[in-house]
């Protein structure tokens, strides 16, 4: 789940996405998924200025830090940054102690970002060695 070697107490990084700009088509979408694996970790963390990230109907468990995302190099520029977590559950899932500045997207804006046609921007999906 986690890159490289982590020491104890170590918080890590699920994922680190980077959009340069808010006209860039892009970002993490994650559906259905397990969250899991030792120690503690954020959700996701700013690898640039429009990060964009979300988690949808996906079991999250205690290994998700409770602040669940973190600006990183961006402290001032949360506005910009969408991270977001909709119909998530499980132990990891309680929202109540996340970063103040996580967007809450409507169901539509959530609908549009699992969407096929977004996801497959480029249509780097029918390249896949499996079938989707």
């Amino acid at each position: 789940m986690l890159g490289g070697q982590l020491g104890p107490g170590v918080t890590g990084y699920i994922t680190a996405q980077g959009r340069t700009n808010a006209n860039d088509a892009n970002g993490f979408v994650f559906i259905n998924c397990l969250v899991h694996g030792f120690g503690k970790a954020y959700l996701g963390r700013a690898w640039r200025p429009y990060s964009r990230v979300i988690f949808y109907n996906s079991n999250l468990t205690d290994v998700v830090d409770p602040l669940g995302w973190w600006e990183w190099n961006y402290q001032g520029y949360e506005k910009q940054l969408t991270y977001a977590e909709h119909g998530c559950f499980g132990s990891g899932s309680n929202t109540s102690r996340r970063a103040k500045w996580v967007k809450k997207l409507s169901a539509s804006a959530v609908q549009h970002l699992a969407d096929l046609s977004f996801i497959n921007r480029g249509g780097w999906v029918e390249d896949l060695p499996i079938r989707v």
